[in-house]
């Protein structure tokens, strides 16, 4: 649906409840599928990736369509092939027709997995003949995506010799490793996890927890650290976040403090508020965070300093292919910004209209709009072309944006 955005008033102060984290649901969804739903999930995400692993992990379809969901696509690939005498197909979206799952495939046939490619030869879609796997040793590039480490752990304990996995090449998203490590853990699966290599014995036992509670979810948080950047007035009440967390990108906080972000913990959350201003160069390595480059991009351009954000080779392979996406609609403000095929580069400029019409075009992509969209507390006519796709992990965005002022009118 298209949006007109607009600012309408300053605030001083606002409290956001923030979705719980996708990744975590979606891990814990899998994990308590293969215990036999014996864990009670508290506070699972609404976001549309989540709603869909529940429904496809609930039903008896022998085909499902799973749009453009990276996570359910690789999460479900293994759960699948796992699943002795069952036997599925797993659609798509054209996008995902482009997004590779060669890595995983070879690995779980590795294991004895029976996966055929219905359409090109290293993409989805699938068609899966579940088989009782054996367990292995396997190399695996971890370049491409960790998703592809984590779907193979998600499945080790509940196959026969559990799996060792040795990970090769630059390994990328490693927090994402660590993060179902320790989801693991706490579900009482004993993971040996070092730099390059994981090793998962088989689970015996019953779950040592009852009932697990999500987390609120860091990924969205970072928005709201970007809006915290575009206006120094303003203190952000982020409810029952904190530093303390299995999720990766929980480093947003330190990642923002370079643009002069303070975070404050209280009894019940998190506070952040500007204090200090960015220097005038900054460089961010994002291998293991990729999924800030958005919200940091957009934060750094339009607070014109000169930075280099880096380790940003598999936005490509996103929901769009974000590398592209973000420079070219950055470019559109008349931010100067350019890329590699690794990194994007932007530089001061002064040469900035702040009454232009812009149409935003997120490429439906969640993450594009969630991080365009605040960009309207600077531009006056901003247009954004599609605010469903935030329902994808933060279905509440843009009924939350109007809390510090910016209304979406639709049109």
């Amino acid at each position: 649906m298209n949006g007109l955005l607009y600012k309408k008033n300053n605030f001083k102060k606002v409290v956001i409840h923030l979705p719980a984290s996708k990744s975590i649901s979606n891990r814990a969804l899998i994990l308590n599928a293969l215990l036999n739903n014996k864990i009670i999930l508290n506070d699972l995400s609404l976001s549309d990736d989540t709603q869909l692993m529940l429904s496809v992990l609930s039903n008896e379809s022998h085909e499902v369509n799973l749009d453009n969901a990276g996570t359910c696509m690789r999460f479900l690939t293994s759960y699948f092939a796992c699943k002795a005498n069952k036997n599925i197909s797993l659609l798509c979206s054209e996008r995902m027709m482009q997004r590779p799952i060669k890595g995983l495939i070879d690995a779980l046939r590795n294991l004895g997995a029976d996966i055929n490619y219905l359409s090109i030869e290293n993409f989805p879609p699938l068609k899966i003949n579940g088989k009782k796997l054996k367990g292995n040793s396997i190399n695996i590039d971890a370049s491409e995506s960790s998703q592809y480490i984590t779907a193979l752990m998600l499945i080790a304990p509940f196959i026969e010799n559990g799996i060792s996995i040795h990970l090769t090449g630059n390994i990328a998203s490693f927090d994402y490793i660590k993060m179902t490590a320790l989801l693991m853990n706490e579900l009482g699966i004993s993971v040996s996890l070092t730099n390059d290599s994981i090793i998962i014995k088989p689970y015996l036992i019953e779950p040592i927890i009852s009932d697990f509670t999500i987390e609120k979810d860091w990924s969205s948080a970072a928005f709201w650290y970007l809006i915290a950047a575009l206006n120094p007035e303003l203190s952000i009440h982020l409810i029952d976040l904190s530093k303390t967390s299995i999720q990766g990108d929980h480093i947003t906080f330190k990642v923002f403090e370079k643009l002069g972000i303070t975070t404050t913990e209280t009894s019940d959350g998190l506070v952040i508020f500007k204090e200090k201003i960015a220097d005038d160069f900054l460089e961010f390595d994002l291998i293991n965070a990729i999924d800030l480059a958005p919200a940091l991009c957009v934060a750094c351009a339009a607070l014109n300093i000169n930075a280099t954000i880096s380790g940003l080779q598999n936005l490509k392979i996103k929901e769009s292919n974000r590398l592209l996406a973000i420079v070219t609609e950055l470019n559109k403000f008349g931010y100067a910004v350019s890329n590699s095929d690794d990194k994007i580069m932007i530089k001061q400029t002064n040469n900035i209209d702040y009454n232009q019409s812009i149409l935003i075009n997120t490429y439906k992509d969640h993450r594009m709009a969630m991080a365009f969209a605040p960009l309207a507390m600077l531009f006056n006519q901003l247009k954004i072309d599609d605010t469903k796709s935030v329902s994808k992990s933060y279905p509440h965005f843009f009924n939350d944006l109007e809390l510090v002022g910016i209304t979406v009118k639709n049109c």
